[in-house]
């Protein structure tokens, strides 16, 4: 897939419906594969050739001369430059010269340039056989991964909050008793008694802090904390694809230095409705877009040459007390930017 429609962040600023804009990724390939298509076509080259020849001060002046005469049009129509002139203006009417000349090159090379490396559209059923593990990823594989926070409600199950159903995987938050390890301020890794279950995943696919693109179709239900991020092996810092609090909806970057300045809460937008989330980045900045509008842009302050990981997560705080919910994800895609 090669969505390059928004890598222009001026494309619109209208947002779409998110099943148009859907639909919109996925006739990218076929997009891109026209464009490559009418490009190397015996046509286009005639086009450009004739357009080379009619645009000539040789052209013009003998077209001026011959429509002076007497029945001048008529000898113009019937010389060879005046069917090349008529030739050209057919093929300009032609529907895939039209669509070329109206496509962007610098998108389709910029398409082009987006290599996938990782992507699941949940067709499986046990979470043993997908892409994704449990817990959070860190650099000691003896760390413990699927652990919680002992300011938080809930207890991190080893995957058995997570399912998939229809291809989509949701994880849900229920209110019941359960113990896990979790992580104390000043006392370490604790066991600790909860009264919730959630889940939490990461992908174990690296993908490059230098350039590329993560993009996520979801829904949130009930008054939990869910969200999509990136991030290197270190907590910090987290590269949202969206955060919801159980009320409101952010998106942006979070780092130690920053915290969350770079947050940006999305007002009128409901976290309930299915939303196409994307964050584009290259060496010097972050995009974010909600379906196919740009909503925000920061400075890229993400380790250099650091690999980031993609991290899917519920939770509940003291004022989310009382509550249960799902994050609910159809589709997920992520791409690193091919080096030149």
């Amino acid at each position: 897939m090669s969505p390059f429609f928004f890598l222009n962040a001026r494309l619109t600023h209208k947002l779409m419906r998110t099943a148009d804009f859907e639909a919109l990724i996925n006739s990218m390939p076929d997009i891109a594969k026209r464009y490559r298509s009418v490009e190397s076509s015996d046509m286009y080259k005639e086009y450009r050739s004739l357009e080379m020849s009619i645009s000539t001060d040789f052209f013009r002046s003998q077209k001026e001369k011959t429509l002076k005469q007497k029945n001048g049009k008529k000898l113009w129509a019937e010389s060879e430059e005046g069917k090349q002139e008529a030739r050209f203006q057919e093929l300009k009417k032609n529907a895939d010269i039209l669509f070329y000349l109206a496509t962007d090159a610098k998108q389709i090379r910029q398409a082009e340039a987006l290599q996938p490396v990782f992507e699941d559209h949940f067709g499986w059923t046990k979470l043993e056989d997908s892409q994704w593990k449990s817990g959070f990823l860190y650099p000691s594989k003896d760390f413990v991964a699927n652990h919680s926070y002992t300011n938080e409600l809930q207890a991190y199950t080893d995957g058995k909050n997570v399912k998939v159903a229809n291809g989509q995987l949701v994880i849900e938050t229920r209110k019941e008793i359960a113990s896990g390890p979790a992580w104390d301020p000043k006392k370490g890794m604790v066991m600790h008694q909860f009264q919730y279950t959630s889940g939490a995943l990461h992908a174990e696919v690296p993908i490059s802090r230098d350039g590329g693109m993560a993009i996520i179709k979801a829904r949130c239900t009930g008054s939990v904390n869910h969200g999509v991020y990136l991030r290197g092996k270190k907590h910090l810092p987290m590269l949202f694809l969206f955060d919801f609090t159980g009320k409101r909806l952010y998106t942006g970057i979070k780092t130690e230095k920053d915290g969350d300045k770079h947050m940006l809460r999305l007002n009128g937008l409901p976290a309930t409705r299915s939303i196409i989330y994307t964050v584009t980045w290259d060496r010097t900045n972050i995009n974010w877009f909600i379906n196919n509008m740009l909503i925000h842009t920061a400075p890229n302050t993400l380790p250099m040459g650091e690999d980031m990981y993609l991290h899917l997560y519920s939770c509940l705080f003291a004022k989310n007390r009382g509550a249960e919910g799902t994050l609910e994800i159809d589709w997920v895609r992520c791409y690193n930017v091919k080096k030149a």
